[in-house]
């Protein structure tokens, strides 16, 4: 399964791509739009992408360019949020976000959304696939 983690901070880019990798993902990474469009034009096609609502990487307006291009448009997106953020849920599904998380959370509840986003079933115990 190949994952996209689209942020601005390489921190955050890190810890997340460091818990995919480690259930066996291939984890490519856009600090923002520019490698974003680099990565697409490369024919790179992920099977989810994980972005973070913070002010950095890609906004709402991204998201809606994300989701049009003609490889994205069945992919589904996971947007990890800022509690106060939380008021423009709508504004994010209708750019495309499948499901959206909150910080702080922890690598457990990150990879549970990612398998029932991508499985539609909780992740077990052991190995990549529910």
């Amino acid at each position: 399964m190949k994952a996209l983690i689209i942020d601005g901070g390489q921190a955050v880019r890190s810890m997340l791509g460091y818990v995919l990798d480690g259930e066996g993902f291939e984890v490519r990474q856009a600090s923002g739009p520019l490698e974003l469009r680099g990565l697409l034009g490369q024919g790179y096609a992920p099977d989810i992408v994980i972005t973070c609502q913070s002010g950095v990487g890609i906004d709402l307006m991204g998201l809606r360019l994300l989701k049009a291009h003609s490889a994205m448009k069945r992919v589904s997106v996971i947007l990890i949020a800022e509690k106060e953020d939380l008021k423009r849920q709508m504004r994010w599904k209708e750019a495309g976000v499948t499901c959206w998380l909150t910080w702080p959370v922890t690598p457990e509840q990150f990879l549970e959304m990612v398998h029932i986003v991508l499985f539609d079933a909780p992740k077990k115990k052991k190995g990549l696939r529910p």
